[in-house]
């Protein structure tokens, strides 16, 4: 019987309102994420009670960006979780990649699986730069055969919009780098065909206006286990971030 199971991002805007530092473990218990990438968190503990935390540590890879108290994690529920070196020292902290053995499906037996939680950076040059020298670092970073899951923050539009919509800039060079030098498909788009971009950020004066630019790309060959991917917006969401959750669900197989 096959076993469903969701991969999550979120970014947590500075790590989260003190005193209601919730989200992990809302994020864990509620979404239950078998992959977890985050962005502008706090060291993980901080979201955990002392009982807890030791449960999940050996699962989380964490690093924060020079200078501040939040950066990029990665959450892995299942296998051995290898950090792997910051792709430049401008980036330490802003992408947190990983190597993961053991997953399971849909990655094929005795196949690693690497996997980054991405914050496009402000302040030194533009998003488009930024996303495009964090996709050179891991094509570099990644071996021959292996399976990426890349999800966060990129700071610009995720995806290709119609005509219709609204926010119209895109970056279609960009979302083609994805698919032909990783072999990546946008999990909300290819779930979602022929739909507008929802609304994934909301820290403009305008709350309705769709930014869309938190997502997840996962390995195109796992389209046949792609289920749907949702975008988490509720009341009791939108207190925690000025983010919405991006959540896709997938179908895995059972190892043999």
């Amino acid at each position: 019987m096959a076993e469903t199971i969701a991969i999550a991002t979120y970014n947590l805007r500075f790590g989260g309102k003190a005193g209601n530092r919730i989200h992990w473990q809302k994020v864990l218990t509620e979404l239950q994420p078998a992959l977890f990438f985050v962005q502008e968190t706090l060291e993980p503990k901080t979201y955990f009670s002392d009982e807890s935390y030791p449960h999940y540590a050996q699962q989380i890879h964490w690093a924060a960006v020079h200078k501040r108290p939040w950066g990029s994690a990665i959450y892995a529920r299942q296998g051995q979780v290898t950090p792997l070196e910051a792709l430049s020292p401008a980036l330490a902290g802003w992408v947190t990649g990983v190597k993961i053995t053991g997953f399971g499906s849909p990655v094929s037996p005795g196949k690693t699986l690497y996997a980054y939680s991405v914050h496009a950076p402000s302040g030194r040059s533009s998003y488009i730069k930024e996303v495009h020298a964090i996709l050179d670092g891991i094509g570099t970073q990644v071996t021959a055969g292996a399976d990426v899951v890349i999800g966060g923050d990129f700071n610009l539009t995720v995806g290709m919009r119609h005509p219709s919509e609204a926010l119209q800039k895109s970056q279609p060079q960009l979302m083609a780098r994805f698919r032909r030098e990783l072999g990546l498909m946008s999990c909300w788009q290819m779930a979602n065909p022929n739909q507008n971009l929802p609304q994934t950020l909301r820290w403009s004066n305008d709350k309705t206006k769709p930014y869309h630019c938190d997502g997840i790309f996962a390995p195109a060959h796992w389209y046949r286990y792609l289920n749907r991917t949702d975008v988490i917006a509720s009341p009791d969401w939108h207190p925690l971030s000025d983010h919405n959750p991006v959540v896709a669900t997938l179908e895995r197989l059972p190892t043999t």
